[in-house]
């Protein structure tokens, strides 16, 4: 499990976003399309396995500019279901 099985449910729409996720990317001026791009194009900087709910990664990579530094974290819920937890510009 990994960043094929993640992609592989992006491309098979089987993933839903958190409320928190949807208002951390209004609030960083996010789209659909930029998740897609880190997600597709990004790599897993983090798999954090300390959570009874499941292991959760963090993927980072740019947003469609190009320029805006994005991370993803994300992770399978008992259904098969990818969650985006939550989704923010990385401020360095």
């Amino acid at each position: 499990m990994g960043i094929r099985r993640i992609r592989l449910a992006l491309k098979e729409d089987r993933y839903a976003y958190s409320i928190h996720a949807l208002e951390e990317m209004d609030e960083d001026h996010l789209a659909d399309p930029d998740v897609d791009e880190v997600i597709m194009k990004g790599k897993v900087v983090a798999k954090l396995t300390g959570d009874p709910r499941g292991t959760r990664f963090v993927i980072r990579g740019l947003a469609m500019d190009k320029e805006t530094q994005v991370e993803v974290v994300c992770r399978f819920l008992p259904t098969a279901i990818l969650r985006i937890i939550t989704v923010y510009a990385v401020e360095e």
